[in-house]
């Protein structure tokens, strides 16, 4: 991770947030990547039901075929295919994009994003296609602005050859960077109906996840053009708020059910279903310092707090992306959730109920075979785009799918 000189605005930022610090997180990884849960410890939580007790893994779910799609790359936070068949990543770190054609050719895309704040776990971070891609080849991504001091999302033009993201607009700005890079957030869900779905982090910053007039802590709901979507909160672009680090958002097929994931500190992963003007509990803020030590779902100090649909309890597994299974060859998992886990090397399935308020049963795949892994998207034909996120080169891009039969 490179060091950088941190400008005048994000100093600001600094001092603010130096103020509120209460409880240092710790790094979870020697490549110095600490997105894999928190530190300083929530309340006691016994998790939900297919929750990992500590020390009993989860039961094996169904047989994958892995193969490798690029390798030798660094955090490469999202992924995403064009209807054409060409994979874009980039990494959060350098800001580097790559386009991946089917032969395994690799190129790089060309795109002026400035300089990227890359402490911590800013950087890079979410990419998202319009769903009328292949009309607009509008393309979204999030990253940290040193310069701005914030978390921004920008909307580019894609050259046809994917050469370059071309005519940038800012669509979101403000979103708080911390000093250190820490709870950024941000991910994105490109919803059919042309909206976006921004889950942000609380950037370690007490008062952020329940003030409504601060971005982080929160999913965001805007139009392609940034303004706030018809069910933001007094018209704010905040759909919730409450909210710790998200890091995964989701639709559900064939219903209008969006579903999160979040780290909690060091208990109480959560996996929410996201419901419009609602809080979801989380609230560090102690006399102006950021403690850690509360509930990630604080239903004493707010009975109306959505409850998660799941929880890890202790310990954390550190939930990074997230997609539904939509495919017969999936079996029995066949529309289950699945979240790709940084800290504990897995993919978990979860089969959530009709209503998407409870996890009725819980699986892993890929289980310490390939490390650290981050991020998952669906492809046509039921297979998965699964990120590694272990640093240093070596990371790789991979292709699951259900084993034949």
């Amino acid at each position: 991770m490179s060091s950088i000189a941190v400008p005048p605005p994000l100093a600001r930022l600094a001092v603010v947030i130096a103020v509120a610090v209460a409880v240092p997180l710790t790094a979870c990884s020697a490549t110095g990547d600490p997105d894999g849960g928190g530190s300083g410890g929530g309340s006691a939580s016994t998790g939900s039901p297919g929750a990992p007790a500590s020390g009993r893994p989860l039961p094996p779910g169904p047989a994958v075929e892995v193969k490798t799609i690029a390798d030798g790359l660094t955090i490469p936070w999202d992924v995403v295919r064009d209807p054409e068949g060409v994979i874009v990543t980039g990494e959060r770190g350098s800001g580097t994009l790559h386009a991946i054609r089917a032969s395994g050719a690799r190129t790089l895309i060309e795109a002026d994003l400035g300089e990227v704040y890359d402490r911590g776990e800013s950087g890079l971070m979410g990419i998202a296609l319009a769903a009328d891609f292949t009309a607009s080849r509008e393309v979204y991504t999030c990253h940290s602005d040193p310069a701005a001091g914030d978390n921004r999302v920008t909307a580019w033009t894609a050259a046809e050859d994917w050469s370059a993201l071309e005519s940038p607009r800012v669509l979101l700005d403000g979103i708080l960077l911390a000093e250190r890079g820490l709870h950024s957030g941000c991910r994105i869900l490109a919803h059919p109906d042309g909206t976006l779905y921004i889950g942000t982090g609380d950037a370690f910053t007490g008062p952020a996840p329940q003030d409504l007039g601060s971005l982080s802590g929160k999913i965001l709901h805007v139009t392609r053009t940034g303004a706030p979507a018809h069910d933001t909160i007094d018209d704010s672009r905040v759909l919730t708020y409450g909210h710790r680090n998200v890091q995964g958002l989701a639709l559900r097929p064939d219903s209008d059910q969006i579903v999160s994931a979040e780290h909690g500190p060091d208990v109480d992963d959560e996996v929410n279903l996201v419901l419009p003007g609602s809080g979801y509990g989380w609230a560090p803020d102690s006399g102006g310092r950021y403690d850690q030590s509360v509930p990630m779902t604080d239903s004493a100090r707010f009975p109306d707090a959505v409850e998660a649909s799941w929880r890890s309890g202790a310990p954390t597994l550190a939930p990074g992306g997230i997609a539904f299974l939509d495919d017969p060859a999936w079996g029995e998992w066949d529309g289950a959730l699945a979240v790709a886990m940084l800290k504990t090397s897995q993919i978990v399935l979860m089969t959530l109920s009709e209503d998407g308020t409870t996890v009725t049963r819980t699986a892993a795949i890929l289980r310490g075979e390939r490390g650290r892994l981050r991020s998952i998207t669906p492809e046509p034909g039921g297979s998965l785009l699964v990120t590694t996120s272990n640093g240093a080169g070596e990371d790789e891009i991979l292709r699951v799918r259900p084993a034949a039969g």
